[in-house]
């Protein structure tokens, strides 16, 4: 009768534990209309007293619920404190609907935190734990989620993925809205990796909801078919685009560099210029760097080779600024991605230890022999690669070296060159002595950035020959108008101007690198129209440079 008694208290306390309180009905109500009404369950939310909740589950479908309402009302977090009851609840219990979305709301804090590594984790995670959910608005999120973030890499092919998966998802649930945006994000990425036939096949499909689809839209999807046309360069269909583009869209929601860009294919170049001052936000890092690109050409066209210069030089300073964001992002991701592992092959192994002994003690002992002959292995592997990373990174630095030399050799020389042309070569050799500095200081402990930017300056001297060519431009304009007039392309006249600084054959051969160095050069002599017994080029250039 004792045990009896003690089974029955055992079983009503057990009873008492998970009894809801007077708000579980409330919940489920705001969980039914969260999508139609977020306004209305954000206020219901907070205004239930957190303390009357009971029990771990009322508490994370609050935590998740109110989370949710937040997020949709356009309020960012950027801390866990109304999440972390949801987080630690459906990590092992809930749903697969209740997995997909704290994790989703998790990775939307992270975002708004600016860590975009953790953000594509708790995506990821989503994805994977939620996998069996029949919520499709939250997936179709999900993947715009993961889209921003590839944007922001560049990663084309991935920002394409995961746009087209979240548009069908939005389009199972009528949502035409959100479908044709994902597909105009699709394009923009398609036809930025040059995949035009893709490009044209969304756009394709988005034209066919311009009647119902808002303005904004509109607006967007002429955005990105301007675009295209300048890329595949259909000018009759480009004029007829600008007609309705303009005419059908208010000036407010214009991209003026999508249609400055389309006057440059034009060649309306003086139209290009009016536009592309319009305009005025420049919120968006891309954006500045969008609007100093279009108008270094522009000025470029319109012969004002100072301006263009100076436009140039200040695109490739923020080009260079967001090229080693992302590679910031890259290697925070790798970094994170990596932390997020062992914690998981961690969590992995306590959970293994409610497993017979007998069986865990025989596999722990075959982990431990592979583990430390993974790690002996790995760290073989890892002494290789420095090594070679320690000779390759002295190769760079000899040929650094190098370069510093010959150009410090070219400005003493040549005495006589425009300050514009001596202030391109002087800028790069300051960048080179930068290494230098850094080289001198950090020999046994290269990191990885500026390793990057050392492979990036010595293996594209892109930027240095086009700076040079837009100085020679302001300052011997003559000399490049007789170069284009001879239908000389624009690395052809950057090859030029090398000799025009003073080098000879052989070390303009050595500068650049090119195997095709005498192909380049006897094209260069046909389009002048010098035959093989004439003087050789580098006296020719000199020459006419003197001359004109």
């Amino acid at each position: 009768m004792k045990r009896y008694i003690i089974t029955l208290i055992v079983l009503l306390s057990l009873a008492s534990c998970t009894k809801h309180s007077e708000h579980w009905e409330t919940l489920t109500q705001m969980e039914a209309i969260i999508e139609e009404r977020p306004d209305s369950v954000l206020n219901v939310l907070q205004d239930i007293d957190t303390d009357e909740l009971s029990g771990d589950e009322e508490r994370a479908k609050h935590a998740l619920l109110y989370s949710m309402a937040l997020d949709k009302n356009y309020i960012d977090k950027t801390d866990f404190e109304v999440l972390q009851p949801a987080i630690d609840y459906y990590e092992d219990n809930g749903s697969a609907t209740d997995k997909l979305r704290t994790y989703f709301y998790q990775g939307r804090i992270y975002q708004n935190m600016g860590n975009d590594a953790l953000a594509m984790q708790s995506y990821v995670n989503a994805i994977n734990k939620g996998e069996t959910s029949d919520d499709i608005l939250t997936k179709a999120r999900l993947y715009v989620a993961q889209g921003n973030i590839y944007y922001t890499i560049m990663k084309w092919e991935r920002v394409c993925e995961v746009n087209l998966k979240a548009a069908n998802f939005f389009l199972q649930k009528n949502k035409i809205n959100s479908y044709v945006n994902c597909l105009l994000k699709a394009v923009n990425a398609y036809t930025q990796d040059g995949n035009y036939q893709e490009s044209v096949k969304y756009l394709t499909e988005c034209k066919m909801y311009l009647d119902i689809i808002p303005l904004p839209l509109i607006a967007n999807y002429y955005s990105e078919y301007l675009t295209y046309l300048v890329h595949v360069k259909e000018i009759d269909k480009i004029k007829e685009v600008i007609r309705v583009y303009t005419s059908e869209v208010p000036n407010d929601l214009l991209d003026y560099g999508s249609l400055s860009n389309a006057f440059i294919a034009l060649e309306d170049y003086r139209k290009a210029l009016e536009i592309i001052f319009k305009i005025e936000d420049f919120s968006e890092m891309d954006s500045k760097i969008r609007y100093y690109a279009i108008l270094s050409e522009i000025y470029h066209k319109l012969g004002n080779y100072e301006a263009a210069l100076e436009a140039y030089i200040t695109y490739n300073q923020l080009n260079d600024a967001a090229n080693m964001k992302i590679f910031e992002q890259e290697t925070q991701f790798i970094e994170e991605r990596y932390s997020l592992e062992l914690r998981n092959i961690q969590n992995e192994k306590t959970k293994n230890t409610i497993i017979l002994s007998s069986i865990l003690l025989v596999s722990i002992l075959l982990v431990v022999v592979i583990y430390i002959r993974g790690r002996l292995k790995f760290r073989a592997i890892q002494q290789a690669l420095a090594e070679q990373e320690a000779e390759r990174y002295r190769l760079l630095y000899l040929q650094m070296e190098e370069e510093r030399d010959n150009l410090s050799e070219l400005l003493a020389k040549n005495e006589h060159l425009d300050d514009s042309i001596k202030n391109v070569i002087i800028k790069r050799l300051e960048l080179l002595n930068k290494f230098f500095t850094i080289y001198i200081t950090n020999n046994t402990n290269i990191g990885s950035k500026v390793d990057k930017e050392l492979d990036e300056l010595l293996s594209n001297k892109e930027s240095f020959m086009i700076s040079t060519r837009l100085a020679f431009a302001g300052s011997h304009p003559n000399f490049i108008k007789y170069l284009e007039e001879h239908n000389l392309s624009q690395r052809e006249i950057e090859y030029c101007c090398l000799y025009a600084l003073g080098l000879n054959g052989k070390e303009v051969g050595a500068y650049i690198k090119m195997r095709s160095h005498f192909n380049m050069s006897s094209c260069i002599r046909k389009k002048l129209g010098l035959v093989e017994s004439d003087t050789n080029l580098s006296i020719y250039i000199k020459k006419l440079l003197n001359t004109l």
